[in-house]
């Protein structure tokens, strides 16, 4: 893989983790904000399920952008939709890529979400 390619994979794997992390602390502020306090938040191991629940979100993404490239999901669209369009190699390469993106993200967020639990948050 070119060196441009890593680079602009970590650049969006670094913004999407960015995102998550701000739609983390806003649903810390809701849930401030509905009455819990943040020490029970805390102390209830709140960052380190949500983050283990975004992993599994980021992994499941992840294996339907895999899927979505197999010459079964393809004959299925084909044979649903009465389309032409045909299965390659290529397409199931670029969406093979593409699922690679969702999986990195999946572990930087698992790593996150281990050293969450080890800090106690």
């Amino acid at each position: 893989m070119a060196h441009s390619t890593w680079l602009t994979t970590s650049i969006w794997i670094l913004k999407v983790n960015l995102a998550i992390w701000a739609i983390n602390a806003l649903l810390l502020a809701l849930f401030a904000l509905s009455g819990s306090s943040l020490n029970e938040l805390f102390s209830s191991g709140f960052f380190s399920k949500i983050t283990l629940v975004e992993t599994g979100i980021a992994l499941i993404v992840a294996g339907a952008v895999a899927f979505s490239g197999s010459v079964s999901a393809s004959k299925t669209k084909e044979y649903i939709h009465k389309s032409d369009e045909q299965w390659s190699i290529d397409k199931l390469r670029r969406r093979e890529k593409t699922a690679n993106k969702y999986i990195a993200l999946a572990l930087l967020i698992f790593a996150e979400s281990l050293a969450v639990s080890l800090l106690g948050a």
